[in-house]
Order: structure tokens, then sequence, then C-alpha cells
């Protein structure tokens, strides 16, 4: 699939889920939609099957394509690449973004390393809070690769980063989940007690190729409705 066909069929299913939300109970049929986005048939089919396997949709033959009605109330989704602002905000709350730190450095051999980039590489380090309506929420360390000799705005989303510092457009993230004592390091950032149950995530960022975009791990604080982590998975009788 090329660039430009991969956004036009993004740009489709935006449209898709637009009507989807103007009508939770069904969808129009594949002929209406297609008359309703201006698209063909084959792209609104190919669009529907990429819905039903975000979780979005239940499609049937011989039935109406049913949209999952679950999915608003169901948080923030971790098989989707996210900004933290901007799913605070979708679920109704107030984000505010605090850059705890950013530095320019050369990784060197330690025990405390979570990535596996080499020796010797240059990176920009950030770490970076999220608070909801004032309260902590969550807090990132970044590692993005430097290639490139240019002024990164360490506020911006780190898939953003890598691309302006490595030229890497990240395709995938490989996620590791665990829960975790809450160290003290982070605990005075977060304004939380040392040893407080935490989820740990880390997070590497690569391109087609395999590049590394970056490295990332996270803590997040029990989270408030709307912004649980949560996987839709596709069940098959």
């Amino acid at each position: 699939m090329t660039e430009k066909r991969g956004a036009d069929q993004d740009a489709l299913i935006d449209r898709i889920l637009h009507l989807w939300r103007a009508d939770a109970d069904t969808l129009p049929s594949e002929p209406r939609l297609a008359e309703l986005t201006g698209a063909s048939r084959n792209s609104v089919r190919e669009a529907l099957i990429r819905l039903e396997e975000r979780g979005y949709v239940h499609r049937a033959q011989g039935a109406r394509t049913s949209p999952n009605r679950r999915l608003p109330g169901v948080g923030r989704r971790i098989d989707e690449q996210f900004d933290h602002s901007l799913s605070i905000r979708s679920a109704g709350y107030e984000p505010t973004l605090e850059v705890v730190s950013a530095e320019r450095l050369t990784l060197t051999p330690r025990t405390a390393r979570y990535d596996d980039l080499p020796d010797g590489t240059e990176v920009l380090r950030t770490r970076k809070m999220w608070r909801v309506d004032g309260a902590p929420y969550a807090l990132a360390e970044d590692l993005v690769p430097l290639v490139r000799t240019t002024d990164l705005d360490p506020r911006r989303p780190v898939f953003d980063l890598a691309e302006e510092a490595n030229g890497i457009r990240v395709a995938w993230e490989t996620l590791w989940i665990d829960a975790v004592a809450l160290d003290a390091e982070r605990a005075t950032v977060l304004d939380a007690e040392p040893g407080t149950p935490v989820i740990e995530m880390t997070y590497c960022g690569y391109g087609a190729d395999d590049a590394i975009g970056y490295w990332s791990r996270e803590v997040q604080l029990p989270a408030p409705p709307g912004l649980r982590n949560a996987l839709i998975r596709r069940v098959r009788s």
C-alpha cells in the first residue's frame, strides 16, 4: 500500500467513524457508505475490514454492520498510538504537560538501561509528566537517537520528535507492561509515596526497516474513569 493510499484509507475510516457516532445502532450499507463518503465500494469494504480488525464494528454475512457500542466508554486503547494530552482531553479532563528535564547525552553502559541502543549513541532524553485536572497522572522518560542537528521542542510527542531527530517515521511500537513499586525518584516527581503500586510500560518505536525511532519508559498512577488502559480483542466463534 502506498503512503498516499494509506492516508486516503485513514481519511475514509475517519469519515465512517463520524457516521457511526451520529448513528450508534447500525451503519449504512456499503453502497450507501460509498455514496455518503464519495469512495468506491472496494475502498469502503477495505475500510470496514480494518475497522472490524480494530474492534470498532462487527460484520456478519447477510446482516447490517453493527458498531461496538461499548467502545466510547472503554478508555484509552493501548493497541493504538496516542498522545497523553489528547487522550486526557477527549476523556473530558484538562491536561497539563510539564517537561521535568530535557538533555542531550551519550549513552554509556549502566545497569539501569531499559533500551537496546548501542553504547555511544547520542540521544535526546526527556522526562515529561502529565496531570489530569491538576493531579499527577503519568511520568515518561524518552530516549530519542539524534542523527540530525536540529532544535527540538521536548514538549512534542515522542513519535514526532523521532521523525525530526532521526528521520524515522515510526510504523510500530512494541509495548511491555509490568506492575512495579514506585521508586523514590519518580515518586518525588509524581508527589506520591515510594512503593506505591503502579503500571510501568516500556515502549520501543521503530520504522518499517526496523530502525529505532525511540525508547520510552512510563509509569502511571491509578487512572480516573475514561483513561484506564484497555485492549479490544476480536473473538472468533
